[in-house]
């Protein structure tokens, strides 16, 4: 996106160029509501938490590297899904609490 530029009639009264597709009112409505952006959306939370949600990641993964091995041995753990659809759950959850 190129910055905006500036005319002759833009320098004589102190205003930009207003971009092609925008209109005068458009300028004047966006500058008079003086909008501010949204506050973070993410949810707070703390630190115990965080460390709560990890430590249950922490044991979800442990037991789905041991139906991993017992897998290779042909014995599937019936829950294997689900706890895997609990890991990425949880995972996404940290994410987006941690701001990654």
């Amino acid at each position: 996106m190129q910055p905006p530029t500036l005319d002759a009639s833009a320098i004589q009264t102190g205003r930009q160029r207003i971009p092609v597709g925008h209109s005068d009112a458009n300028q004047a409505t966006r500058e008079s509501e003086n909008v501010e952006a949204p506050a973070s959306a993410r949810p707070t939370v703390t630190k115990a938490q965080v460390m709560q949600q990890a430590d249950e990641l922490l044991s979800l993964a442990q037991e789905v590297h041991k139906g991993a091995e017992q897998a290779t041995q042909g014995l599937l753990d019936h829950k294997m899904k689900e706890k895997l659809k609990r890991v990425e759950k949880l995972s996404k959850k940290l994410r987006d609490e941690l701001g990654l």
